[in-house]
């Protein structure tokens, strides 16, 4: 069988196979187009249900940040378990906001929404996610980072949990390249240290991840964020912008463009949820697409599961 049908049967069989989170896989398979899907739709503010505009290219971040939730009375402690707790499919950007883009193969997810007006709306990036991924890689990287890493700002009544500025990003990813930090992990020698990439933040996470091991070790999965803060600096520097400024606005992409919670709709969230698209909109965008192998891949299997 040619690798494209494969891949193609074995997605579909774990969809429709109880107990498998396929959801996942199409997931993965959506990123390279995700930010291009949302374009094609919201061309037209106000079509098909959606409300929100966008200015300047939209841009991809990252995938599965965690949400500080209000919930934290101690959000350094429970930093180190940042596998753990709310987290947002993709995370895109353009000039004047962040969008959080949730996948769902069904319609409906009442609990997830209310989690997202609770701790997300109103808010800024530094606020939700610029703190919560510092306040995870403080906890996760030992007591000689923590210590050389800058105090957050005393809580407001405003801002659950430590607040950091948006240059303590750089700081905190350098961090954790410096020797004296490096040697205190495993796999990691000074001929190792000297081969450091120094351009590309990402690559430089990924292969530090990569020869500590960190992938496969329950206690230092949460160093994998490093990654993250890596995706979120290239980004910064390539469109010059900021983060933690920008405030925070929710979109779902659903079979049908459904919107997944009444809540949602309700006035106080009409700034933050600006509305629901439509995966088999998606679908037929992908279609279009004739020389792109992959997006074929994909439309066929989307269109064979929903």
């Amino acid at each position: 069988m040619e690798p494209d049908k494969c891949i193609k049967e074995w997605i579909i069989n774990d969809y429709f196979t109880p107990n498998i989170k396929a959801e996942v896989i199409l997931n993965t398979l959506l990123t390279p187009y995700v930010a291009e899907i949302i374009e094609e739709q919201m061309k037209d503010p106000g079509k098909d249900g959606h409300k929100g505009s966008l200015e300047g290219e939209l841009s991809f971040i990252t995938k599965e940040m965690s949400i500080m939730e209000s919930e934290d009375e101690d959000s350094e402690v429970k930093g180190i378990n940042g596998n753990r707790g709310t987290k947002i499919d993709y995370v895109l950007g353009d000039e004047k906001a962040i969008y959080l883009v949730e996948l769902k193969t069904t319609d409906s997810n009442t609990k997830q929404a209310e989690r997202y007006l609770e701790n997300c709306c109103g808010k800024t990036f530094g606020e939700v996610f610029g703190n919560r991924l510092l306040s995870i890689m403080r906890s996760a990287f030992g007591t000689t980072y923590r210590q050389k890493f800058p105090e957050p700002l005393e809580s407001s009544e405003d801002i659950v949990g430590p607040q950091w500025k948006e240059e303590n990003l750089s700081e905190a990813f350098s961090l954790v390249f410096e020797p004296d930090i490096l040697k205190g992990f495993r796999n990691i020698n000074e001929s190792y240290m000297r081969k450091l990439p120094t351009e590309k933040y990402a690559n430089a996470a990924r292969e530090l991840i990569r020869k500590a091991g960190w992938t496969q070790k329950d206690g230092t999965r949460s160093r994998k964020y490093l990654y993250t803060a890596g995706q979120l600096l290239e980004y910064c520097k390539k469109y010059q912008r900021t983060l933690w400024d920008k405030p925070l606005q929710l979109i779902y992409l659903t079979p049908q463009g459904k919107c997944p919670s009444d809540k949602l709709k309700k006035k106080e969230a009409e700034d933050f949820y600006i509305g629901s698209l439509s995966l088999g909109k998606a679908s037929e965008y992908l279609k279009n697409r004739q020389e792109d192998e992959m997006a074929q891949l994909l439309y066929d299997i989307i269109k064979d599961c929903l």
